[in-house]
């Protein structure tokens, strides 16, 4: 787990964003993907998220619970992790390696 001081979200790996996933009961999991590639496949109970619905998603989850954002690679994931945290949520967190990173560590902790 990594922690940059000039933003206050984590970057986990895949392995470590899985576990969280699995040990959290009260867990947001957001897929900021293109919606067709959402629609094609995502992470189980992730919803969809667009820029577009931001505020929305910011007026009705808790500030301390666990948010997670996956994308492609990991890259897109961190600038949406950063506007959550510019509005004071305290456990962001972004998914290093993306989507499929994500998908593979989730199927291997059920094996």
């Amino acid at each position: 787990m990594t922690m940059n001081p000039s933003r206050s979200f984590q970057c986990l790996p895949a392995c470590e964003a899985a576990a969280l996933i699995r040990s959290e009961s009260k867990l947001a999991v957001f897929d900021v993907r293109d919606i067709n590639d959402y629609r094609q496949g995502h992470i189980a109970d992730a919803a969809h998220l667009a820029e577009s619905r931001l505020m929305a998603w910011f007026s009705r989850l808790d500030k301390d619970q666990a948010i997670v954002i996956y994308c492609y690679k990991g890259h897109a994931s961190q600038t949406f992790a950063q506007m959550f945290a510019d509005f004071r949520f305290t456990r962001v967190f972004s998914v290093d390696g993306g989507y499929n990173s994500l998908a593979t560590a989730l199927a291997e902790g059920e094996a």
